[in-house]
């Protein structure tokens, strides 16, 4: 079976367009608040440097201060950059489906080189397309918008939710096409793509990690903030520490259902593709959908949801599964992008329980997406 693929739009606006809209809206409902706590962090690490006696529990609390008002503020840079297309009016016309490939060579460490067949001519893009090379050489097209008078163009490639900037290369250097390589889908790790994503995804299986990192910061601040007796030092500490403890069962169940998820793509002889409808989505409750599988219909939920497979699903209503226990991982051919699935056999509505609170802060608002209506 091939995949079908996630595409966007080309008869509206792309700012109408639903998934464009996702990657839009992605970190919308955090920007705000992440930058508020950005601004009270750093205004309270630069009053410690202001006010208070430099004793090594005070300088300690400064700089972990100010690397988690960095940290806070990334959602509300993350969100500038993706929206920075939309504020220059390249996505105010459709998306273009036009032909497209690779240049051989690419260009530098940081950039990657697109030779685009428009309707204007032969042009080459020059910009980075992170994940997005093997789908562009597979399906030999992208979706275009622009160029305006700068040069500028957006980018999307079949199968993922994100936009790529990039810029015309006026350069007279030789673009020569890359080379085609087959690709037959079997065994999922077999996949370049998909081995690629596993390493990242084994980062989950340690979700834990963070919490024993921000205890053990925690204990030297305390430590540090004895004597001389720091004040500021002891309540980040502690703090730190609370939140740590907090947040481990969530970390620790997270950590278990990515090991088990981890093992089922290693062990998977072949990807599983079965139909699923998914079922309207609450904001406190996980996304979740009814598939038919081979052995009979099951509810399906996905508590970490990636907004590159979760608009894959929600486009083409096919669900490609690595595994057949009760946790398996899910993914798609060529796309470099994994998420673990729980899978509840015989049952055709999921349970009305609440999300659990950390699970929903770490998940983007999936209102836009039709499917989840």
């Amino acid at each position: 079976m091939r995949p079908a693929y996630l595409e966007p739009r080309t008869d509206v606006a792309a700012v109408d367009d639903w998934s464009t809209r996702l990657v839009l809206d992605q970190f919308r409902d955090y920007a705000l608040g992440f930058t508020a706590i950005a601004v009270v962090l750093l205004a309270v690490a630069v009053s410690l440097v202001v006010f208070p006696d430099t004793v090594p529990g005070t300088v300690a609390a400064v700089v972990v201060l100010g690397v988690l008002s960095l940290v806070a503020a990334i959602p509300a840079l993350a969100h500038r950059v993706e929206t920075a297309p939309h504020r220059r009016g390249l996505l105010d016309r459709p998306w273009r489906r036009v032909p497209a490939t690779v240049v051989a060579g690419g260009g530098t460490w940081e950039e990657d080189r697109l030779l685009v067949f428009s309707e204007e001519g032969t042009v080459v893009l020059r910009g980075a397309v992170p994940d997005g090379l093997d789908l562009v050489l597979d399906r030999q097209e992208v979706f275009l918008c622009g160029p305006d008078e700068r040069g500028r163009v957006v980018v999307r490639v079949a199968g993922l939710c994100r936009m790529f900037p990039m810029r015309v290369d006026a350069s007279e250097d030789e673009a020569r096409p890359r080379e085609r390589e087959p690709h037959v889908i079997g065994r999922p790790l077999d996949d370049p793509a998909v081995a690629r994503a596993l390493r990242g995804f084994r980062l989950g299986t340690r979700a834990s990690m963070w919490c024993a990192i921000g205890a053990g910061v925690g204990a030297v601040l305390v430590a540090l903030s004895v004597w001389p007796l720091s004040p500021a030092g002891l309540v980040v500490g502690g703090l730190l520490i609370v939140a740590a403890a907090i947040m481990t069962p969530s970390t620790l169940l997270i950590g278990k259902l990515y090991r088990e998820a981890v093992s089922a793509v290693e062990s998977a002889t072949e990807w599983t593709p079965v139909p699923i409808t998914l079922f309207p989505w609450e904001s406190d409750h996980e996304v979740a959908g009814l598939a038919q599988l081979p052995r009979g219909t099951a509810v399906v939920r996905f508590p970490l949801p990636d907004p590159d497979l979760v608009a894959n699903i929600a486009d083409t209503g096919t669900l490609w599964m690595a595994g057949d226990g009760e946790v398996v991982a899910v993914g798609l051919p060529r796309v470099p992008v994994l998420m673990l699935a729980m899978v509840h056999p015989d049952r055709d509505v999921p349970e009305d329980t609440p999300q659990p609170w950390l699970l929903h802060v770490l998940e983007p608002s999936w209102d836009g997406v039709p499917a989840l209506r």
